[in-house]
């Protein structure tokens, strides 16, 4: 993949189920051919979806592609055809290729079977673990072409090798975006729990702005910049909480006392939240909202879902 430009040009035209053969042979593959009936029989494919065709990879590795009709979850319809493929052929490592008949999603996949959590070497039983990219073909955004150049470098040399770096890739995407639907909850019912007499749309900027500083400072503990304890939040979290008494006894002097604050210039209850460096910029200082709304507080529960379901 020469760039961004072209990857991005590859996912938006990938409209039809001969285009996406432009994506799957810039991942190292052969121009794609139409399965007859009886190996769309064989591999368990939908009826209904339209002419499937199939692209030789190196080794065991394979490329299914598929338009599937619009309006149908490209997601969904993967899960199902993973499971279908690889109980009928698990002696090949798959790349799926999906895209809506007019309509905008395309969705890149790749699939392994599940562990077993008992230690068993054999795979459980089921449906596999599918991590895919989807994108919306009238909203190619960097991290969509991203993704595709980063499967593309990953091709080459041992298809079993390749093929555990497809999955990574997808699987990292996956993980983003799993992310930021958790970012957008949890920012929500943050907003929707804080206390105090104010309109909801103050409620919900104070939310977005202390998750954006508590995803700052989680990156500061995981480099060990918070006294040296990459635990530091959550230790002080749960030696406090109950009510808001982590918002009013630890947030409020971390970021007006602490991080916005030169240490010479420290008070003593600022002091004993340890070694945190002084940053010396306007994401701890008091916004506009702050000053207008000082008696808003966020209450420990929701919090605590901050926590535990995104930082961590």
């Amino acid at each position: 993949m020469r760039s961004l430009r072209s990857a991005a040009s590859l996912l938006a035209a990938a409209s039809t189920v001969e285009s996406l053969g432009h994506v799957t042979t810039a991942l190292g593959f052969s121009m794609p051919r139409v399965l007859d009936p009886a190996a769309v029989a064989a591999l368990g494919l939908p009826s209904d979806r339209s002419a499937p065709r199939v692209a030789r990879g190196p080794g065991i590795l394979r490329a299914l592609l598929l338009e599937v009709p619009a309006g149908s979850s490209l997601r969904e319809a993967a899960s199902l055809i993973a499971g279908r493929v690889s109980s009928r052929a698990p002696h090949l490592n798959w790349l799926l290729a999906l895209t809506e008949c007019d309509g905008h999603d395309v969705l890149l996949a790749a699939w392994c079977p599940r562990a077993r959590s008992d230690g068993d070497p054999r795979p459980q039983p089921g449906n596999p673990r599918v991590v895919a990219l989807a994108v919306d073909r009238r909203h190619i955004v960097d991290s969509d072409a991203e993704t595709l150049c980063a499967l593309t470098a990953a091709a080459g040399g041992d298809d079993g090798v390749t093929h555990a770096r497809w999955l990574d890739v997808l699987g990292r995407e996956s993980l983003t975006r799993r992310f930021y639907r958790a970012l957008q909850r949890r920012v929500h019912e943050l907003g929707d729990s804080a206390r105090g007499d104010v309109t909801s749309a103050a409620r919900h900027e104070l939310a977005l702005l202390y998750v954006s500083r508590l995803l700052f400072l989680s990156f500061l503990e995981a480099k060990g910049w918070l006294d040296e304890d990459r635990g530091w939040l959550e230790r002080r979290f749960g030696a406090v909480a109950g009510g808001d008494t982590f918002h009013r006894r630890v947030l409020l002097p971390l970021f007006f006392g602490t991080l916005n604050t030169p240490v010479r210039r420290r008070a003593p209850a600022a002091r004993a939240l340890g070694r945190i460096p002084f940053l010396n910029g306007g994401l701890f200082a008091r916004s506009p909202v702050e000053r207008a709304c000082s008696r808003v507080t966020f209450p420990d529960d929701a919090l605590g879902l901050v926590f535990s379901d995104l930082l961590g």
